[in-house]
């Protein structure tokens, strides 16, 4: 049974036992009330008809049945009892009367009689009546509870509709308010519910897009140790290819770790104080094999011998470095200079090789998901690289187009960090 069934068959039976309860009782009084005005009414023709013979008896004047009849009201009787003698007037009555007694000064008695179906009549008429107005109530109360049901309901309805959408993905609906309090307190719980919802997929169709991209670099590394170390002859040599094997495995891994807390944290990761020349070395270190088959080479240059420390959750850095290395080694030429440096209030790395560059209408449309799809690349990896830099607070931009220059600004760590 729906819900405005449910109301309404409610409403009903509820109107239905308050005119049970009220209607009953009302009936049984009314009814007494007519029998008693009936008793009255009889009453009162049978003292008139007295009043009429008195006043004859006082005169000496005998009654007789003309001057009973005019006193008898229709379908009514009157007998008079005078000296003996017994004057009847009006209809037969047979069973079921009704009789009300009179006397007079003198010795006669008047009986007026009605039959009991005239107060019967009187008294089925009051619980018809009662009965109607009763069935009537119910009608309308029946009405209002089909209007306020329908009014209930189609809210409900709505969001019904609105649940049913979000069932099938489309993260966009939204349920309608519909002025009653509470249905507008379950639509804008199932409206937050679909916000989070979608937040929740659109990460984690982030993180299904970007870790294909970032482990790409990682595997590419460890297959080329994998195969230096299938070539190589010298037991000693194949000692070290092992290692830097094993070490490119332990960074793969690393990286898994750290890409499933980006897609599951709802705020910044840890920070801690980086120490930007020794992550800038170890990443340049697992591209060099890399650049070196394709005939290039990976540079790493700091501005004189002081520490350069930034603040950064553990990774980023090291992430957003494999993306713009494999940017340069994609669509870059020549060799790639990267460049650690720092000021008062930041830490700066540059990323730049000796290529044709962006065109100026590109320079900003880069970091654009999909933007490099049609060169070859998969178009997510710079606008990867800026949300983990501006994740950690930090910032990425191209500095200049041609050649490329990428800029990587991280807060600098200071001596309390």
């Amino acid at each position: 049974m729906t819900v405005r069934r449910r109301l309404t068959t409610s409403t009903a039976l509820i109107a239905l036992a308050a005119v049970l309860v009220l209607g009953i009782p009302l009936g049984a009084v009314e009814a007494a009330r007519v029998r008693s005005d009936q008793t009255g009414k009889i009453e009162r023709e049978a003292d008139a008809a007295a009043s009429v013979i008195d006043d004859r008896l006082q005169r000496g004047i005998a009654p007789t049945t003309a001057d009973v009849a005019p006193l008898v009201r229709p379908g009514h009787r009157l007998v008079v009892v005078a000296d003996g003698r017994r004057i009847a007037a009006g209809a037969r009555l047979e069973d079921g009367v009704v009789a009300a007694r009179a006397g007079t000064t003198g010795a006669a008695v008047v009986t007026a009689s009605a039959p009991a179906s005239e107060i019967n009549r009187r008294v089925r008429r009051s619980w018809l009546l009662i009965a109607l107005l009763g069935a009537g109530g119910i009608a309308v109360a029946t009405a209002l509870a089909a209007i306020q049901a329908r009014r209930l309901s189609r809210p409900l309805e709505r969001v019904a509709r609105t649940s049913a959408r979000l069932g099938d993905g489309d993260f966009s609906a939204r349920a309608p308010r519909s002025g009653v309090p509470e249905i507008d307190a379950i639509g804008q719980a199932l409206d937050t519910s679909a916000e989070r919802i979608a937040e929740l997929v659109a990460r984690e169709r982030e993180f299904s897009s970007n870790i294909s991209h970032q482990l790409r670099t990682p595997l590419t590394a460890l297959r080329l140790r994998l195969e230096e170390s299938a070539a190589a002859d010298d037991p000693e040599a194949l000692r070290e290819e092992l290692d830097a094997a094993l070490r490119e495995a332990d960074r793969l891994e690393a990286m898994i770790a750290e890409l499933l807390a980006l897609a599951r944290s709802t705020a910044h990761g840890d920070q801690i104080a980086v120490d930007l020349p020794d992550v800038v070395r170890d990443h340049a270190a697992a591209w060099t094999a890399i650049y070196a088959r394709a005939g290039r080479r990976v540079a790493v240059t700091t501005d004189g011998d002081a520490a350069v420390r930034a603040v950064a959750s553990p990774g980023t850095v090291g992430q957003v470095l494999d993306v713009l290395l494999d940017n340069a080694l994609r669509h870059g030429a020549g060799p790639v200079t990267i460049h650690v440096r720092q000021d008062t209030r930041l830490a700066t790395v540059t990323v730049e090789d000796t290529g044709d560059g962006i065109a100026g209408d590109d320079a900003e449309r880069v970091f654009d998901r999909g933007a490099s799809h049609t060169d070859g690349g998969t178009g997510i990896g710079l606008h990867l690289a800026r949300a983990l830099a501006r994740a950690d607070g930090g910032s990425l931009r191209l500095t200049r187009a041609a050649p490329p220059c990428f800029e990587l600004r991280l807060r600098r760590a200071g001596d309390g960090l």
